[in-house]
C-alpha cells in the first residue's frame, strides 16, 4: 500500500464562495457557489476516487474491500471509511443547525450513524464568530418561542475565532458557522443535519432551504455549549504538535512541520489535510508530495513516516 490522495469533491452551497480557487488554485465549477471540498469520503452521498499511483480511479469503498486489513489495520473493519474529511468556505454564515447522535440517527434516519465533528479553523476575517450551544439557562420553550419569533439569536451561544483556533461539536449541540470562515472539517462520515433556523433565506428559485424542526427539537441538548480550544502545542523534533481533540469517534492532532517530523500510524489509518505551506510524506518504499489544500489517507500498512517541509498538517484516526 501507499499514501493514498484522491481527487476533490466540490459540494455546491447556497452559502459558498471562491476562496478554494483563491487560496488552493482550485479549479472550481464555473458560476458555482462551492461551499464545501470534500477530501476523503467513503459517504452515500458521494465516494472518493483516487488520484493517481498504483489505484488510480478506484473508489475508496472497493480499495477498502479488497484491503481492508492493510487500509485500516488487522481487525479494524467498519462498513464504510469511519471519517469524512472537509474544507468548508463559509462566504455567508451557515444555518443554524444541530445533528442526532448514532441512537436517533439508527432508529429515525433508515440506520444511519450520527455526526459529531471538529473545526480547525485555517483563517477567519477580523471578527469572524461561530455559534457553539445555547446561552445558559435556555430551555426548550424558550428556545421554540424564539424560533416563532424569528429571534433565535437571542438564545445561541456566539464566539469569536481566528485562525488556528479549534472547536468541537458533539451531536447535539446547536451550532453554525459565520461568515468569512475557512475551516477544515474532521467528523464521522455522516451528512445528516438537522436545520433549525435558515435566516429566511432563498435559492436562486425563490425557495427557502428545508428545516427540520421537529428532529431537531428530538435532539437538542439544551445543556450544551462550547468555547474555542486553542491548541496547547508541545516541543517535538523537526517541529511542534497538539492534541487538540480526543473523542470517541477520532482523535485530531495539529503538526506544525519546521523541518522534519516522524510520525507511525501505530497499526490504524492516519489522515492528513495540508491547511498551509507544502512538504513531503517519506515512507519505506517511496514519497507523495503535498501542498496546502490537498490531503492523503496513510494506510495502517505504512507503519513509519516521515514529513519534511515548512507546513501545518491535520491529523485524524480513530
Amino acid at each position: 500500500m501507499q499514501p493514498l490522495k484522491f481527487k476533490p469533491i466540490f459540494m455546491e452551497r447556497i452559502w459558498g464562495g471562491d476562496v478554494l480557487k483563491k487560496k488552493y488554485g482550485f479549479n472550481l465549477p464555473d458560476g458555482k457557489k462551492i461551499g464545501e471540498l470534500w477530501c476523503i469520503s467513503d459517504n452515500k452521498t458521494a465516494v472518493s476516487e483516487v488520484d493517481g499511483g498504483t489505484y488510480d480511479g478506484v473508489k475508496l469503498s472497493e480499495l477498502a474491500n479488497k484491503h481492508g486489513d492493510e487500509l485500516y489495520g488487522e481487525g479494524n473493519l467498519y462498513d464504510r471509511f469511519p471519517l469524512l474529511i472537509k474544507i468548508i468556505d463559509a462566504n455567508d454564515k451557515l444555518s443554524v443547525q444541530v445533528h442526532p447522535d448514532d441512537d436517533y440517527a439508527y432508529y429515525h434516519e433508515n440506520g444511519d450513524i450520527g455526526k459529531t465533528e471538529m473545526w480547525y479553523i485555517i483563517d477567519a476575517k477580523p471578527g469572524a464568530t461561530l455559534i457553539c450551544g445555547l446561552k445558559e439557562g435556555t430551555t426548550k420553550e424558550q428556545f421554540k418561542s424564539l424560533l416563532e419569533k424569528e429571534s433565535l439569536e437571542d438564545c445561541l451561544n456566539e464566539i469569536e475565532v481566528r485562525r488556528g483556533d479549534v472547536v468541537y461539536i458533539p451531536s447535539g449541540m446547536v451550532h453554525a458557522i459565520g461568515e468569512g470562515i475557512l475551516i477544515c472539517e474532521i467528523q464521522q462520515n455522516s451528512d445528516l443535519t438537522y436545520r433549525v433556523y435558515d435566516y429566511n433565506r432563498v435559492d436562486d428559485n425563490g425557495n427557502k432551504r428545508e428545516l427540520h424542526i421537529d428532529k431537531a427539537l428530538d435532539v437538542i441538548d439544551f445543556n450544551l455549549k462550547s468555547d474555542k480550544i486553542v491548541p496547547e502545542y508541545r516541543k517535538i523534533a523537526g517541529g511542534n504538535i497538539a492534541n487538540v481533540v480526543q473523542s470517541k469517534y477520532f482523535k485530531t492532532d495539529v503538526i506544525q512541520v519546521e523541518s522534519t517530523v516522524n510520525m507511525e500510524t501505530n497499526g490504524t489509518f492516519n489522515t492528513l489535510v495540508m491547511v498551509e505551506g507544502e512538504g513531503k510524506i517519506l515512507y519505506e518504499d517511496g514519497e507523495a508530495n503535498l501542498k496546502s489544500g490537498e490531503s492523503l489517507l496513510i494506510p495502517a500498512a505504512i507503519g513509519k513516516y516521515t514529513i519534511t517541509g515548512n507546513c501545518i498538517l491535520i491529523r485524524s484516526y480513530v
